[in-house]
């Protein structure tokens, strides 16, 4: 007798998953670009959503907005069960942060290669992110 899901189902999780990563990364740039986090309310709890929404507020209320656009994104790894999932994908974006009103360019870093451990969570029938970790940049 099998334990755990059957290969269909792993594969339909994984191709879920990657979708939604993506589906993340695109959301995210759109709510850094808006100013808010409510774009990702389709694809991310509460917790992820009042991350986001502390990052932008802290950047407008130093006069600041990032405009992150993704260039690339490869899912290096996928571990997951029934109701929990952890993805470590490597992302590259070039990055902006504008001054806001006069859109005066503060700083830029095109290219930015980030490797982020992603942890999400399955409710109601779906995934969902649960958190986004920087655990290293071309930056750093």
């Amino acid at each position: 007798m099998a334990c755990g899901p059957s290969t269909a189902r792993r594969d339909q999780d994984r191709a879920e998953i990657e979708r939604l990563l993506a589906d993340y990364a695109r959301r995210l740039s759109e709510a850094y670009r808006a100013g808010s986090a409510e774009t990702l309310r389709e694809v991310a709890t509460e917790r992820e959503i009042s991350r986001v929404h502390r990052q932008i507020s802290e950047q407008a209320g130093n006069g600041r907005l990032l405009v992150a656009d993704l260039v690339s994104s490869t899912v290096q790894s996928i571990e997951f069960n029934r109701t929990s999932a952890s993805a470590t994908v490597s992302e590259t974006w070039n990055l902006k942060v504008l001054a806001v009103g006069s859109g005066a360019v503060l700083s830029e870093s095109p290219g930015q290669e980030n490797r982020i451990l992603y942890s999400l969570t399955r409710d109601g029938g779906r995934w969902w992110i649960l958190s986004r970790i920087l655990a290293r940049s071309s930056e750093d």
